[in-house]
């Protein structure tokens, strides 16, 4: 009886994202399906990261089964400059964005507090947190990371960090990137010319290696299987698949200041419609905006953009008069939008974003054809492998890298305008949406719970001697 006590007892793990909803979001998500597979989540962040988990999942910490999961804050260091309210990337301004990751590599004391509170069977990283290993290796606690980007980003990465940006070898032409792309997407505004060293200050491999011998992936398996065989076989680890994982896409909350958004939409015509979003941590230039704002102007499609930039108003990094020029068929806004019931909504017909993967695993649970505009590196990559699945079409850049309006304006009124290329795009979405959401309707897989559970039962065996 006392063996089997020992199974049914949860395991404790302790989950530490990086400082992005844009991570924090996965976390949490798997945070819940292991919740329902007799594990107790402890997830640790910041005061500022915490309260969007607990604004974003209302409805879930209003169940009861939310006592499953504890939120814990990491304290970062003091520092005037960086308050409390900008201790997460969200709207974050770009000047202090190397004060965050300077504070949050200096919170291995607080971390290792935490630990000492908690006692952990299990730690689950993300990355950039370089004292997270050390700390569990120093107290005897397993540990496995778990990233949030696909198995096509992390194979391609690390293949350039292991042969020092050749590209040559990597076995995966549809989705390797130009000598540009990379140009742009990592090496642009570096002194740094070795890309492992500088893609090891960027993501910290080397800390990776310290962890045991399993990488989670949030991606969707039936897609990536030949990316995770040749992940698996460059990092000597085991790659186990626990997505795909979608944050809340109901908003069964939301009030009905947004209304006149739905009301605009609803006077579209099906499919006429590009909505235009870029996350709320990637900040483009000012000239960005503006060339971004020509191209859809120049497209003369209807469109909705969701448009932000930190520390001005929207009006002031808009070309002169486009607001005016645009208003009959166009709308801007930079407040909160329902966005999944503008995912929803009959008159959109195309997704203009980033790419990033959080972002395109939603397009493809909404059936959305995605206009794909890449930030940056692992962006660049999730775009290839969006147009490789068939439902996304790419913004052509011009031989040094810029953002141009005519091509900007050229993929969206193909995607919205040319019935070919439109009506191929939206039955591929269909088709790849439907399947999706089976798989995100499905527990998390057995065989990552056994070996996670594996894990933590050997930690509890070992402690006990």
């Amino acid at each position: 009886m006392e063996g089997k006590k020992q199974v049914d007892e949860p395991q404790k793990i302790l989950m530490v994202p990086w400082l992005a909803h844009g991570h924090a979001t996965p976390f949490f998500e798997l945070a819940k399906k292991l919740s329902k597979a007799n594990f107790h989540i402890y997830l640790c962040s910041t005061s500022a990261v915490l309260s969007f988990l607990k604004q974003s999942q209302e409805k879930y910490f209003s169940d009861i089964s939310s006592a499953n999961i504890e939120l814990i804050e990491l304290h970062l260091p003091s520092m005037p400059q960086l308050p409390s309210h900008y201790q997460s990337t969200k709207g974050l301004p770009n000047h202090l964005y190397p004060l965050l990751l300077n504070a949050f590599q200096m919170a291995g004391q607080s971390f290792s507090n935490i630990v000492d509170n908690v006692n952990p069977d299990l730690i689950i990283e993300d990355f950039l947190q370089a004292w997270a290993p050390d700390i569990a290796l120093s107290k005897n606690i397993p540990i496995v990371n778990f990233t949030v980007s696909s198995a096509a980003s992390y194979s391609f990465m690390y293949h350039l960090y292991l042969h020092d940006g050749a590209t040559d070898d990597y076995p995966f032409p549809e989705i390797c990137l130009s000598n540009n792309e990379i140009e742009i997407g990592l090496v642009s505004g570096t002194t740094t010319r070795s890309i492992t060293a500088l893609l090891e200050r960027i993501l910290v491999y080397s800390a990776r290696k310290k962890s045991n011998d399993i990488i989670l992936i949030n991606n969707w398996k039936e897609t990536e299987a030949k990316y995770m065989q040749y992940l698996s076989s460059i990092t000597n680890k085991k790659i186990l698949s626990v997505g795909p994982l979608i944050g809340q896409t109901d908003e069964s909350t939301q009030d009905d200041q947004d209304s006149d958004i739905i009301e605009w939409l609803d006077k579209r015509d099906p499919f006429s419609t590009v909505y235009a979003v870029f996350g709320s941590e990637n900040v483009w230039s000012k000239e960005n905006i503006q060339e971004i704002a020509h191209g859809i102007e120049l497209s003369n499609v209807n469109f909705l953009w969701v448009l932000r930039f930190p520390g001005s108003e929207v009006e002031q990094v808009l070309p002169e008069g486009f607001l005016n020029r645009v208003k009959e068929r166009g709308m801007v806004v930079s407040r909160w939008v329902p966005h999944a019931k503008i995912m929803r909504h009959t008159s959109i017909g195309g997704f203009l974003n980033h790419c990033g993967w959080n972002s395109t695993v939603e397009c493809i649970h909404f059936g959305v054809p995605l206009i794909a505009m890449p930030f940056n590196m692992d962006q660049f990559i999730t775009a290839n492998y969006a147009v490789e699945l068939g439902m996304a079409l790419k913004v052509q850049r011009d031989e040094k890298g810029r953002l141009k309006r005519e091509e900007i304006a050229k993929a969206i009124r193909n995607v919205i305008m040319e019935k070919k290329i439109g009506e191929e795009l939206r039955e591929k979405s269909k088709e790849l949406s439907e399947k999706i959401r089976i798989e995100e309707e499905k527990e998390i897989d057995q065989a990552a719970v056994e070996e996670l559970r594996n894990l933590c039962l050997m930690n509890k065996k070992e402690k006990s001697f």
